[in-house]
């Protein structure tokens, strides 16, 4: 499936000419080529499937509904239609909550839908040349993980607003818009057609697409023998456009040559820079959508750079590299998510890799980054009991604020990371310095993602071993670092490139209070310290913080009190029982240490050649001696 942005005539369904015969057209083609043939031959020819359609009708912008029509061709009695309870984001959301008014047609003829449960519906009992659904859908969450429609524009992530029939998933589709004069759409889908229509394989493909509608920024430009398109919704004032597409060029360039390989024709980079409300990015086959916070999009350009190169490396890791677990989509139950420690916190390893070789950090900041991570992951006591493979298990539960206490869980993201470099390390070590991390995942993308299969732990496994065979019990590894709780070996690992971990004891500014916080929610307070400063000035449980010194509160007061000294004063602004007010105190102290990752004085040769490949991405050339 390639990603394609078009620009089209606003104010109607979109027009344009489709790269090749369109599958109705098609269909026509071959129906009456099988025709001619059972004639001449006394053979009878199959009908070739027609695809299950879509429009949605985007211009009721000020009501922030959708108006969708679905139509069913050949559909059998008793046909069932699902709605999904989730999609990419690992939570079930229950997107039938914003669905209602669902009317239905069976060749023209008004029937009733049976409801068999929250998500199922099923038409009457008898067959339909045409089943029609013609219903309502709320879109207003403002995030690249939801769906919204308003008078600036429509962002929709498919499967928040589609149907999609259960018993026959893998059928092909097609989707059409209508949409407010002025209006440009882009999408990922090849597409339009002659009449509009946006082509998918099946309904899995089609709602992997998201879509954007509006006035947005549309830059282009060319690489690789692929085509790059960058899509910018409100882009703050002084937005510089240029720079943008400089910092994504190095970062695409870094990635597909750590992959060695442009799996597309057309990738789509959708941004979101808003005022408020919660960051992040989605992944998807052909692009990524990616929201920043902020008037200087909170973080900057670092967090702008590091979100883009997470994003795009997904293009090969879970898009096409893909364990068997996440197979096939359940849209109702979720699927087990046990690997999302290499899914994501790996892919957070990738990153860092593609924003070093590109330039975009400095070797500085690389070891930086790598301390930052390990200091992360200290400050969670829950390591000590959940591994980085059940932490990527319970996605499912992080919709819940307080799943996210420092005591009940640990991110799969951050020691996933740490886990990835660590691994890269050993792969290095036990093969003399041959083969890398780049070279596991280019074999996993060899052997599985371009033969359409997906892996286990034990292809894993395997492809470690096959690199480094005999040089370092891969088993044990996993046991220990993946699927178990012991503390992570630094010293021997950081020691395979001459580096070591410093470990400093500190006394650390402490707010004395936890907080929690669902996607693009407030800040909750989960609890106060007893005897604090915080405490003393009148905080308490279940407060809702909207400011931190007089700035609108979009990172964690844990991010942001790194910033301050003990004894620093800090101000809140906090909604309690729907009535505002502002907290003052200074910031205690609490022990603590400072990680810092350096060079170890007594490097060997042996080291310092290893850590110079990885820190330049290289390995061991043809005739080069092993270190």
């Amino acid at each position: 499936m390639n990603s394609q942005i078009q620009r089209m005539h606003p104010g109607r369904a979109a027009r344009g000419r489709a790269p090749g015969i369109c599958r109705v057209v098609l269909a026509e083609v071959l129906l009456t080529l099988a025709s001619s043939i059972s004639a001449n031959a006394g053979s009878t020819a199959a009908a070739v499937e027609r695809p299950v359609s879509y429009e949605l009708d985007l211009r009721a912008t000020a009501t922030h509904m959708a108006g969708v029509t679905m139509i069913v061709p050949e559909a059998k009695a008793g046909t069932q239609v699902q709605f999904p309870a989730w999609n990419a984001l690992y939570q079930i959301r229950d997107f039938v909550r914003n669905v209602f008014d669902v009317r239905a047609r069976c060749d023209g003829d008004k029937i009733e839908l049976l409801r068999l449960d929250l998500y199922t519906w099923s038409s009457v009992n008898r067959d339909c040349r045409t089943l029609e659904l013609r219903y309502a859908v709320y879109l207003d969450e403002d995030s690249v993980f939801s769906s919204e429609l308003n008078k600036e524009h429509a962002y929709l992530n498919l499967a928040m607003a589609l149907f999609y029939l259960p018993e026959d998933r893998g059928r092909p589709v097609r989707v059409r818009y209508t949409y407010p004069e002025k209006w440009k759409l882009a999408t990922l889908l090849p597409g339009p057609d002659d009449e509009g229509w946006f082509s998918a394989a099946n309904y899995d493909d089609l709602v992997d697409s998201p879509t954007e509608a509006g006035m947005f920024e549309d830059l282009l430009y060319e690489q690789n023998g692929a085509e790059y398109r960058l899509v910018v919704h409100s882009g703050p004032k002084g937005f510089d456009s240029k720079r943008l597409v400089e910092s994504v060029k190095k970062i695409t360039s870094a990635g597909t040559a750590l992959m060695r390989d442009v799996p597309f024709t057309r990738y789509t980079f959708i941004y979101h820079f808003q005022r408020e409300g919660g960051g992040g990015g989605m992944e998807h086959r052909d692009g990524t959508a990616i929201t920043l916070v902020g008037k200087n999009m909170e973080g900057g350009w670092p967090a702008l750079e590091n979100m883009t190169a997470h994003e795009f490396t997904h293009a090969w890791n879970v898009k096409r590299i893909r364990p068997q677990r996440l197979e096939p989509v359940d849209y109702i139950r979720g699927n087990d998510t046990s690997d999302l420690w290499l899914c994501e916190g790996v892919n957070n390893t990738l990153a860092q890799y593609i924003l070093l070789r590109s330039g975009l950090i400095s070797q500085a900041s690389f070891y930086a980054n790598l301390a930052g991570a390990i200091n992360g992951l200290h400050e969670r006591p829950a390591r000590m009991f959940l591994s980085v493979e059940d932490s990527g298990r319970e996605a499912w539960l992080e919709k819940y604020p307080d799943y996210r206490r420092p005591e009940r869980s640990i991110s799969y993201y951050n020691k996933g990371e740490i886990v990835g470099f660590l691994l890269d390390l050993a792969i290095r070590r036990a093969s003399g310095s041959q083969y890398s991390l780049d070279d596991f995942f280019r074999r996993l993308n060899d052997d599985f993602a371009k033969r359409g299969r997906f892996y286990a732990t034990d292809d894993l496994l395997r492809v470690l071993y096959d690199l480094a065979p005999g040089g370092c019990d891969f088993h044990q590894f996993f046991r220990d670092n993946v699927q178990g709780t012991q503390e992570l070996d630094f010293d021997t690992y950081l020691g395979y490139a001459g580096l070591k971990l410093e470990r400093t004891p500190s006394e650390k500014p402490n707010l004395g209070f936890a907080v929690v916080r669902n996607f693009g929610g407030p800040f909750i307070v989960q609890s106060v310290e007893s005897g604090g400063s915080a405490e003393r000035a009148g905080l308490e449980s279940g407060d809702e913080l909207l400011e931190m010194n007089g700035e609108p509160l979009r990172q964690s007061p844990r991010e942001l009190v790194s910033g301050l000294t003990s004894g620093s004063a800090v101000r809140f602004r906090v909604r309690r029982n729907n009535r505002e007010t502002v907290i003052r105190f200074r910031v205690d102290s609490a022990p603590g240490t400072i990680y810092r990752v350096e060079k170890n004085g007594k490097t060997t040769g042996a080291e310092k050649n290893l850590r110079d490949h990885w820190l330049q991405g290289t390995t061991v050339s043809a005739g080069e001696e092993k270190p």
